[in-house]
Formats: structure tokens, sequence, C-alpha cells
């Protein structure tokens, strides 16, 4: 998978997850001391956050970093 095929899964998977777990963009970034500007670019796929913040998200919304990672379309 390519760089920005990547962002946009990881965009997409955080943008799910945070829907799934009622959060505004606004309040996802105030729980991780983030901009909500950081977030919507995460989302967007315009920038990805670090490995830190991935476990952050993981530990958010009680999943694993993989879960963050995989594309869900390409599975069987």
């Amino acid at each position: 998978m390519d760089s920005e095929k990547m962002k946009y899964v990881i965009g997409a998977n955080i943008a799910s997850y945070r829907k799934r777990s009622g959060l505004t963009q606004a309040g996802l970034a105030e729980r991780l001391n983030y901009s909500d500007k950081a977030v919507s670019k995460w989302e967007r796929g315009e920038s990805i956050p670090d490995v830190l913040t991935l476990a952050l998200l993981a530990e958010q919304f009680e999943i694993t970093v993989n879960d963050l990672l995989v594309d869900f379309n390409q599975l069987p």
C-alpha cells in the first residue's frame, strides 16, 4: 500500500471510530490534547498521527493500533 493510500485508510478509520464513539472532532481533539484542525487533517488524509498518538487513539476507541491501519474495504 502506498503512503497516500495509507493516509486515507488511517483517516477513514479514525473518522469511523470517532463517529461510533459519538465524538465530534473537537471532542476527540480535547481528549488527546490536540487541535480539532489536527484531527480534521488526519481524517482527510492530509497528515497522519505519530505512533504514540495512534496508540492513544486505539486506547480511546478500545481497539488495537492495527485496527486503525487495516483497509477494511480490502478484506474478503
